[in-house]
């Protein structure tokens, strides 16, 4: 089972992404939080395959959190939801998801792009772990 970390300092969104993460796909542990410091006591002691970090509403800890994350871990995919778009790192490159407007529509194309985004990199993380060890006999 592969664990995701999803850090929102918003209840609401916090759930939200848990639930829209959580459905269809058993092989995922999905854990939550609203406090920086807990998620990175959670990454500390158990990293996880996957952190999303929801940058959407103001608040000016969640910003410093994804630039220490990336300092600390930097091959540590994550995905950052930002106001009209998803930045989506899988550890080695960077791309940009446009999500733009404010609709309930643009809403839902925002969540499915990240449900894909979410299988996708932990495929990766999942190949990462069961790839045979290459080396000099």
């Amino acid at each position: 089972m592969r664990r995701v970390l999803i850090a929102s300092p918003h209840a609401a969104s916090r759930e939200l992404l848990r639930r829209v993460l959580a459905v269809g796909d058993e092989s995922l542990s999905i854990s939550a939080t609203g406090d920086t410091d807990d998620a990175l006591a959670a990454i500390a002691s158990s990293q996880p395959a996957l952190v999303v970090v929801d940058l959407r509403r103001q608040d000016e800890d969640h910003p410093l959190f994804l630039g220490l994350l990336r300092k600390r871990y930097p091959t540590l995919p994550v995905i950052a939801l930002v106001p009209g778009r998803m930045r989506i790192f899988d550890g080695v490159r960077e791309r940009v998801v446009d999500a733009p407007g404010e609709s309930a529509e643009s809403l839902h194309q925002l969540l499915e792009s990240l449900r894909t985004a979410v299988r996708e990199l932990v495929a990766q993380d999942l190949l990462r772990v069961l790839r045979t060890p290459v080396g000099r006999a």
